[in-house]
């Protein structure tokens, strides 16, 4: 009995629910299907209203396009020197202004592929030349009544096609400088490229569009037979009247997915418990699947997948959860770049600082041999020697030179100095700097440099190194925007200085390939390079902007993209107190010391050529000189004897110079001491020669030098 009320209960609620559910819900789908079959219709007239207009004005284009080529042909000069020859009785001139007017109407149709045909016609229709495009041998000719028609057209225009000609013809008068009429030029144009273009209009599955022209002719496009009741639209060309682009398509197309909408809403009321059920499993659907995502993206970016994002739309809480996601594996992504930067600047730091010890050894290993030569060189050319042999010392001392340059250079780039503000001729730096590079300018870049160094140009404070770096650092830059150019007048680089309003200027330009306006926003920004990845690290130059400005200067950049680049860089210049300790002090030449003969040098030298030059240097000044081969050697004579001078290198076997420096001092001696070295760029042996106050020589030296230290030490600088 209870389940049988239970039953009884179900049905009345089922009927008491169900049938006014189903004639509600059938009602409502009724009345909707007849406003949106109405609101339907409305809105697909629009549409092809719109797409027949949007066709008529492509039309319209192409047609004006065409009046505007026959327009254009009629303004040939070709013509005019054809008629022209021809009204002055010059009959050979005419018939070769119209065989190249015939070769330049085969040209123009070979250039533009949509004509079929081109034909000129003097005032009494006759073909005067003409030219069909290849496989359009078939196509019709210009009639008289073509041609007549086109005298009445008094702008020029399409004209009426004939019926079954493939073709439609543009045609304009030719008119002289007093208005006479010379002839008519015309352009044919295939009708199939006009069939293409409205085939291209697709109105529902089966609908398209046509063409209809003044004389009633289609040119059909994608446009079937319209069985039925149809939606048409029409649209007249702009510019043309009596030209229409129609826009057909069949009703049912549009209609027929409406007819199902009410079966479907019969279906609806009996579908309802499901469609409860089916909306609770996608609600629940729906909130679990940002979550696992949520899970999975956290999985990937353990992983180290940072680059992984989760779909983050909606307003709701988990979307504003996949949106602090996304924030956190940006900023993920981001610090894993930055990281990646710094270690690449390290491992590139690590690498200059291995360059920087092997260009250490490599120049102290240099200069030894260096000091040698030139120092033999020398004394010879002091001798009485032939003129040819004078010549040739010559040439091994300027080579000589050109070595030590190279290791100086070498020196300058791989030394850390502290930095110092002193004088700076910015002259003398550009040049310093062009001789760095001038191996890759002249004989790997091919570039030409050109150097505009005004002598005006004032003298600034800074630090003369830095300054040579910003400069290298700009050339470089120049060199790789003018990489791969071919220009007539070569690969360019002017180097100029000039003074401006109270300013020191060096300008740096280039005929490269410039920078693009996007790009010179940017070009000081840290880490943003133009360059290939490996070329360009995107720090030379803001570091050249921070060392401009630490210098109380600037620097800028113009650019026009194909031209070429100048980098201008602009300083304070320099002003010298009287008593100004950065000014050049004038060094005494080795004259202005006299010889002291009669005393007594020990040379610690363990290169064998550098110990026996020096030596003999003193000997000639009149000196007693012993001669020791390493520093246990210079310890047990300097134990042994006093002296009146010591000159000792700094690195030697068994003991080095700074143990010389110690024993002396051990002894309370106060012989002076005199370095010579070629380990420059050894952090130790700088700091020695600081602390000890001892003067000291670079390796390769003079013999002036020699001299002058010399003398000056013996002789307690006693100028002669």
């Amino acid at each position: 009995m209870t389940l049988h009320r239970k039953v009884r209960l179900f049905w009345g609620i089922a009927l008491a629910v169900v049938p006014p559910v189903v004639l509600g819900v059938a009602g409502i789908v009724r009345l909707q299907y007849a406003k949106t079959r109405q609101e339907l219709l409305r809105a697909v007239n629009a549409q092809m209203v719109q797409l027949a207009r949007q066709a008529a004005a492509g039309l319209d284009e192409n047609l004006g396009e065409r009046e505007r080529d026959a327009r254009a042909l009629t303004e040939s000069p070709l013509i005019a020197d054809y008629y022209h020859n021809l009204e002055f009785g010059l009959l050979d001139e005419a018939r070769s202004s119209r065989r190249e007017l015939g070769a330049f109407l085969r040209r123009y149709l070979s250039r533009n592929q949509g004509y079929a045909r081109a034909v000129y016609l003097d005032e009494r229709g006759r073909e005067v030349a003409g030219a069909v495009a290849p496989g359009e041998e078939q196509a019709m000719d210009f009639s008289r009544e073509d041609f007549v028609r086109a005298l009445a057209i008094n702008g020029g225009g399409p004209l009426p096609t004939r019926p079954g000609s493939p073709l439609l013809w543009f045609a304009r008068p030719v008119r002289d400088e007093l208005g006479r009429v010379r002839g008519v030029v015309a352009l044919a144009e295939d009708l199939k490229r006009l069939h293409v273009r409205l085939a291209r209009v697709e109105v529902g599955r089966r609908g398209g569009a046509r063409l209809i022209m003044p004389e009633g002719q289609n040119v059909l496009g994608r446009v079937p037979a319209v069985a039925g009741e149809a939606l048409a639209a029409s649209a007249e060309l702009p510019h043309h009247p009596g030209w229409r682009v129609v826009a057909e398509a069949p009703r049912e197309d549009f209609l027929k997915p409406l007819d199902s909408i009410a079966r479907v809403a019969l279906a609806t009321s009996l579908a309802g418990l499901v469609f409860l059920v089916g909306l609770l499993l996608w609600l629940a659907r729906r909130i679990a699947r940002p979550i696992e995502e949520l899970a999975q993206a956290a999985s990937e970016i353990g992983d180290g997948r940072l680059e992984r994002r989760v779909s983050a739309a909606g307003g709701d809480e988990i979307a504003a959860l996949a949106r602090a996601f996304n924030a956190m594996a940006e900023r993920l992504e981001r610090q894993r770049r930055e990281q990646a930067e710094l270690q690449s600047q390290l491992i590139q730091s690590e690498k200059l600082s291995a360059i920087g010890q092997m260009i250490s050894s490599v120049a102290h290993e240099l200069n030894n041999p260096l000091g040698a030569i030139t120092g033999y060189a020398q004394m010879l050319a002091q001798d009485d020697i032939p003129a040819i042999a004078a010549e040739d010392l010559e040439h091994i001392r300027v080579n000589v030179e050109r070595c030590r340059k190279i290791v100086d250079n070498l020196l300058f780039f791989a030394r850390k100095n502290r930095v110092e503000r002193k004088r700076v001729d910015l002259n003398a730096a550009l040049k310093a700097s062009s001789e760095l590079l001038s191996y890759r300018l002249s004989k790997i870049e091919g570039v030409t440099v050109v150097e505009e160094l005004d002598t005006r140009t004032p003298p600034i404070r800074g630090d003369f190194q830095q300054i040579v770096q910003v400069l290298v650092n700009l050339m470089g830059n120049a060199c790789d925007a003018m990489e791969g150019q071919r220009r007539p007048e070569g690969k360019r680089l002017i180097l100029r200085t000039r003074a401006a309003l109270d300013r020191a200027l060096v300008e740096i330009e280039d005929n490269g390939s410039g920078i693009d306006p996007r790009s010179l926003e940017k070009i000081f920004e840290p880490f943003y390079t133009t360059k290939e990845p490996g070329k360009g690290t995107g720090l030379g130059l803001p570091i050249c902007r921070q060392i401009a400005r630490e210098h109380g200067g600037d620097v800028r950049v113009e650019s026009r993209l194909g031209r070429g680049t100048v980098f201008r860089l602009d300083f304070p210049p320099f002003v010298d107190a009287p008593d100004s300790p950065d000014g050049p002090d004038r060094e005494p030449d080795a004259e202005e010391f006299a010889p002291v003969p009669g005393r007594r040098v020990l040379v610690a030298e363990d290169e064998a050529s550098i110990a026996k030059l020096v030596a003999r240097v003193l000997r000639d000044d009149g000196d007693e000189v012993d001669v020791a081969g390493d520093g246990a050697q210079a310890l047990s004579l300097l134990s042994a004897n006093s002296y009146d001078l010591v000159i000792s290198d700094v690195e030697m076997e068994h003991a080095k110079g700074p143990e010389l420096h110690a024993a002396l001092a051990r002894d309370s001696k106060s012989t002076p001491m005199l370095f010579i070295t070629g380990d420059m760029l050894n952090p130790k042996v700088l700091e020695f020669l600081a602390k000890s106050g001892c003067p000291f020589l670079p390796k390769p030296f003079g013999l002036v030098e020699l001299r002058r230290e010399t003398r000056r030490l013996l002789g307690r600088g006693a100028p002669r």
